[in-house]
Protein backbone atom coordinates (compact mmCIF):
# COMPACT_ATOMS: atom_id res chain seq x y z
CA UNK A 1 0.00 0.00 0.00
CA UNK A 2 1.14 3.12 -0.80
CA UNK A 3 0.96 6.37 1.52
CA UNK A 4 1.05 9.88 1.24
CA UNK A 5 1.57 11.78 4.20
CA UNK A 6 1.66 15.62 3.90
CA UNK A 7 2.49 16.66 7.52
CA UNK A 8 5.01 19.99 8.35
CA UNK A 9 5.34 18.51 12.11
CA UNK A 10 8.02 15.72 12.85
CA UNK A 11 6.24 14.49 16.24
CA UNK A 12 2.92 13.60 14.93
CA UNK A 13 4.37 12.71 11.34
CA UNK A 14 6.63 9.70 13.86
CA UNK A 15 3.83 9.32 15.18
CA UNK A 16 0.97 8.70 12.38
CA UNK A 17 3.75 6.27 10.94
CA UNK A 18 4.70 4.27 13.68
CA UNK A 19 0.91 3.47 13.80
CA UNK A 20 0.45 2.77 10.01
CA UNK A 21 3.76 0.25 10.12
CA UNK A 22 1.85 -1.49 12.86
CA UNK A 23 -1.55 -1.54 11.68
CA UNK A 24 -0.41 -2.81 8.57
CA UNK A 25 1.77 -4.85 9.19
CA UNK A 26 4.84 -3.40 8.00
CA UNK A 27 3.85 -3.37 4.78
CA UNK A 28 3.01 0.34 4.05
CA UNK A 29 5.48 2.37 1.60
CA UNK A 30 4.95 5.61 3.12
CA UNK A 31 6.52 8.88 1.39
CA UNK A 32 6.06 12.09 3.67
CA UNK A 33 5.93 15.70 2.48
CA UNK A 34 6.28 19.07 4.85
CA UNK A 35 4.32 21.30 2.47
CA UNK A 36 1.17 22.15 0.70
CA UNK A 37 3.02 22.56 -2.72
CA UNK A 38 5.64 19.35 -1.70
CA UNK A 39 2.40 17.45 -1.30
CA UNK A 40 0.73 18.75 -4.09
CA UNK A 41 3.50 18.46 -6.75
CA UNK A 42 4.04 14.47 -5.49
CA UNK A 43 0.64 13.73 -6.34
CA UNK A 44 0.67 15.40 -9.57
CA UNK A 45 4.06 14.48 -10.50
CA UNK A 46 5.01 11.19 -8.98
CA UNK A 47 1.55 8.91 -9.52
CA UNK A 48 -0.30 6.74 -7.71
CA UNK A 49 -0.86 6.38 -4.00
CA UNK A 50 -3.57 4.42 -2.26
CA UNK A 51 -4.17 6.76 0.48
CA UNK A 52 -3.38 10.57 1.49
CA UNK A 53 -3.07 11.48 5.37
CA UNK A 54 -3.33 15.27 5.35
CA UNK A 55 -2.48 17.77 7.69
CA UNK A 56 -5.45 20.92 7.48
CA UNK A 57 -2.71 23.54 8.75
CA UNK A 58 1.06 23.61 7.46
CA UNK A 59 3.11 25.79 5.84
CA UNK A 60 3.24 26.80 1.59
CA UNK A 61 6.37 25.23 1.55
CA UNK A 62 9.06 23.41 2.74
CA UNK A 63 11.65 24.57 5.08
CA UNK A 64 14.61 25.53 3.63
CA UNK A 65 18.13 27.08 4.18
CA UNK A 66 16.39 30.64 3.37
CA UNK A 67 13.16 30.15 5.23
CA UNK A 68 12.83 27.15 7.95
CA UNK A 69 9.69 27.44 8.69
CA UNK A 70 8.67 27.25 5.10
CA UNK A 71 6.83 30.66 4.23
CA UNK A 72 3.59 31.87 5.60
CA UNK A 73 1.12 28.88 7.92
CA UNK A 74 -2.03 28.48 5.92
CA UNK A 75 -4.55 27.32 8.66
CA UNK A 76 -6.61 25.88 5.70
CA UNK A 77 -3.81 24.29 3.73
CA UNK A 78 -5.90 20.74 3.29
CA UNK A 79 -9.26 22.60 1.53
CA UNK A 80 -6.83 24.24 -1.16
CA UNK A 81 -4.77 20.47 -0.89
CA UNK A 82 -8.14 18.92 -1.50
CA UNK A 83 -9.69 21.35 -4.14
CA UNK A 84 -6.50 21.33 -6.06
CA UNK A 85 -7.16 17.35 -6.06
CA UNK A 86 -10.79 18.00 -6.96
CA UNK A 87 -10.06 20.51 -9.75
CA UNK A 88 -7.07 17.85 -10.98
CA UNK A 89 -9.42 14.53 -10.97
CA UNK A 90 -6.79 13.35 -8.62
CA UNK A 91 -9.39 10.80 -6.86
CA UNK A 92 -7.48 9.22 -4.23
CA UNK A 93 -8.96 8.46 -0.54
CA UNK A 94 -8.34 11.11 1.76
CA UNK A 95 -7.73 11.37 5.67
CA UNK A 96 -7.35 14.75 7.31
CA UNK A 97 -5.12 14.35 10.29
CA UNK A 98 -4.82 17.86 12.22
CA UNK A 99 -4.00 19.14 15.94
CA UNK A 100 -6.84 21.93 15.85
CA UNK A 101 -10.56 21.08 16.82
CA UNK A 102 -10.98 24.46 15.39
CA UNK A 103 -9.99 27.10 12.54
CA UNK A 104 -10.37 30.86 12.15
CA UNK A 105 -9.66 31.67 15.73
CA UNK A 106 -12.49 29.12 16.87
CA UNK A 107 -14.59 30.45 14.31
CA UNK A 108 -15.53 27.43 12.18
CA UNK A 109 -14.92 23.81 13.93
CA UNK A 110 -13.65 20.54 12.59
CA UNK A 111 -17.01 18.84 12.73
CA UNK A 112 -17.83 21.46 10.30
CA UNK A 113 -15.25 21.54 7.45
CA UNK A 114 -15.46 17.37 8.37
CA UNK A 115 -19.43 17.86 6.70
CA UNK A 116 -18.45 20.21 3.93
CA UNK A 117 -15.38 18.18 2.80
CA UNK A 118 -17.95 15.03 2.97
CA UNK A 119 -20.68 17.03 0.81
CA UNK A 120 -18.18 18.92 -1.76
CA UNK A 121 -15.31 16.30 -2.31
CA UNK A 122 -17.45 12.82 -1.51
CA UNK A 123 -15.60 10.66 -3.89
CA UNK A 124 -12.92 10.89 -2.26
CA UNK A 125 -12.64 12.39 1.09
CA UNK A 126 -12.72 9.71 3.94
CA UNK A 127 -12.99 11.88 7.09
CA UNK A 128 -11.23 14.25 9.56
CA UNK A 129 -9.43 12.70 12.86
CA UNK A 130 -8.26 14.71 16.14
CA UNK A 131 -4.92 14.15 16.83
CA UNK A 132 -3.22 14.61 20.40
CA UNK A 133 0.04 13.06 21.48
CA UNK A 134 -1.36 12.85 24.83
CA UNK A 135 -4.64 10.76 23.99
CA UNK A 136 -4.30 7.95 21.56
CA UNK A 137 -8.23 8.19 20.28
CA UNK A 138 -7.06 9.23 17.03
CA UNK A 139 -5.43 5.71 16.56
CA UNK A 140 -8.68 3.85 16.44
CA UNK A 141 -10.09 6.66 14.48
CA UNK A 142 -8.03 6.12 11.99
CA UNK A 143 -7.79 2.40 11.90
CA UNK A 144 -11.91 2.37 11.28
CA UNK A 145 -11.26 4.35 8.37
CA UNK A 146 -8.22 2.33 7.25
CA UNK A 147 -10.90 -0.51 7.35
CA UNK A 148 -12.44 0.13 4.03
CA UNK A 149 -9.46 0.93 2.03
CA UNK A 150 -6.84 -1.71 3.02
CA UNK A 151 -7.40 -5.11 0.69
Amino acid sequence: MRILLVEDQKEKSDDVIIFLRNALEKSADINVRQSLRSGLKEIVCNGTYDLILLDMSMPNFDPGPDDPVGGTPESFAGREFLAQMDLRGIFTPVIIVTQYATFAKGQIELKELDSFFKAEYSSFYLGSIYYSSADKAWQKKLENLLIGIVK
